[in-house]
């Protein structure tokens, strides 16, 4: 196994053609009919009842290969896993939760990053088509931390418009690329609508991303809304403990507070923060509920060590259900802030 994917590492490497000068490409307009194109097998089938989200935290560092022991290989376990268990945990949606590359569109590394990046999430669209999303994160950009004056082409090579258009979850995107999207997909008898929003700590472009969001969110009022985006909360101020409650960082403040009068909006979704790499966080707004998920290990052993979530909604009960574990180690954290159950919905669907 190890050494199929030493080989991908060394075609990706080689794989010269796919490096964009990125000094000649403005914020994001890689030609999109230069996107990657990936034939995806038939529709992963999503049973009624009980349903899982599968989410991936940073995986920067098993990209990278030289970071504080994090390897290809425990990427490539999360998605393998994902793969194997659909039908097992019915799961209807994969989300990543940015930082994909350590090292964005960098001519030094960005063929080898980004080419192992969708070796592996190319993993997700067969032998069966598992609907999934990205958002990007700091480390996608490149000069990292900037969504405007920086680039993103290696994300929209292999992650872009015509990559995923037509796909029967697709919803749309912002702008010229797939930076900020939305996708759309109905489990459990609710229909949903998964929102990500690429990072802008430096408010590059927040008035304008955000009048788009609140456009799509109000357009889909019927659907139960998910925004995911890379920074939203700090870690829970007490270790294996989910009390007192994650703080939020600026972004994810000004996120909320431009959102949370979309009372479809009832889940958030980050990553980016590391330490010990979890916190949870509730919000009540003219008395509907908002509830805020961090999971990042980046900072653990061996880069994170392949420690992923899985979120199971049970709608019947009104009931989410948080478990933590890695695929590749074969271990499960149980503590408070790891393994939970919190209500789903303010108003049990019925």
């Amino acid at each position: 196994m190890l050494l199929k994917y030493r080989n991908a590492l060394s075609a990706g490497l080689c794989f010269g053609s796919l490096l964009l000068n990125h000094n000649a490409q403005s914020k994001g307009l890689l030609p999109l009919t230069d996107t990657v194109l990936n034939a995806p097998g038939p529709a992963a089938v999503v049973k009624p009842g009980d349903f899982s989200i599968a989410v991936i935290p940073d995986s920067q560092y098993y990209l990278a290969q030289a970071q504080l022991g994090g390897t290809f290989d425990m990427f490539k376990a999360q998605i393998d896993w994902i793969q194997k268990n659909q039908v097992k945990e019915n799961i209807a949606y994969v989300a990543h939760m940015g930082d994909i590359t350590e090292h964005g569109d960098n001519p030094v590394t960005a063929n080898s990053e980004w080419y192992l990046a969708k070796t592996a999430l190319y993993g997700l669209e067969n032998p069966v088509s598992i609907p999934y999303g990205l958002t990007v994160g700091n480390h996608d950009q490149f000069p990292a931390q900037h969504p405007v004056t920086g680039t993103t082409n290696g994300y929209n090579q292999y992650f872009g418009v015509k990559h995923f258009e037509g796909r029967s979850y697709y919803g749309g995107h912002y702008g010229n690329n797939n930076d900020s999207h939305y996708d759309l997909f109905t489990a459990g008898g609710v229909d949903f609508i998964v929102m990500f929003l690429e990072f802008d700590a430096f408010n590059e472009d927040q008035a304008g991303l955000y009048s788009w969001a609140n456009q799509i969110l109000s357009k889909n009022a019927s659907r139960k809304a998910i925004v995911i985006s890379h920074s939203i909360l700090h870690f829970n101020p007490v270790t294996g403990s989910n009390t007192p409650q994650a703080p939020f960082n600026a972004q994810g403040k000004a996120i909320y507070e431009n959102l949370k009068n979309n009372t479809n909006l009832f889940m958030m979704l980050c990553g980016h923060v590391g330490d010990n790499g979890e916190g949870y966080r509730v919000e009540t707004y003219n008395g509907h509920t908002i509830k805020a998920f961090l999971n990042n290990y980046q900072s653990r052993p061996n880069g994170g060590n392949g420690l992923m979530r899985l979120y199971k909604f049970s709608v019947k009960d009104n009931e989410l259900s948080v478990k933590t574990f890695s695929p590749y180690a074969k271990t499960y954290e149980t503590d408070a802030d790891s393994q939970f159950t919190v209500p789903l919905f303010d108003n049990p669907v019925k």
